[in-house]
């Protein structure tokens, strides 16, 4: 359902009509827009709109006071990040999401430091997904850019 806000003077009679992107009339003008108590605060509640149909307000002259374009907000379920996939990269991350897979991996998953490498492996722990070179001095350790 489409909720659409509008703040104007309190106390007046406002009605809408809605388009659709593409100009067409969704709803009919003449709508009428309640006002919450004496707030300025108009809400549109249209069940027929859809993402970017726009509203146009008017006042009881028929002026346009206001407008606004129906984008509902996303909200992201319990379980919506379950739907991401978690298949590891082919060498370097190249995305956010394999950024992320790739930092768990580094923690959680197979990893074998010699004195002159680091190895990442993927999560059938044979094969090499990443590999960083390591150089040590006398003051200090280096790990290089994975590659």
């Amino acid at each position: 359902m489409a909720r659409i806000k509008f703040w104007y003077k309190s106390g007046l009679t406002l009605t809408y009509e809605a388009l659709t992107g593409a100009g067409v009339v969704r709803t009919a003008a003449g709508t009428s827009i309640p006002e919450i108590g004496s707030t300025g605060y108009y809400t549109v509640v249209d069940s027929s709109l859809i993402t970017t149909d726009v509203v146009i307000a008017k006042n009881a002259s028929g002026n346009v006071v206001g407008g606004g374009e129906n984008n509902p907000p996303v909200i992201l379920s319990s379980d919506g990040l379950d739907s991401i996939s978690t298949t590891e990269p082919d060498g370097l991350a190249s995305n956010f999401r394999e950024m992320i897979v790739q930092t768990w991996r580094r923690w959680f998953g197979k990893t074998i430091m010699s004195k002159t490498q680091i190895q990442h492996y993927k999560s059938d722990e044979s094969t090499v997904a990443t590999t960083q070179a390591i150089e040590e001095t006398s003051t200090q350790l280096t790990q290089g850019e994975a590659s």
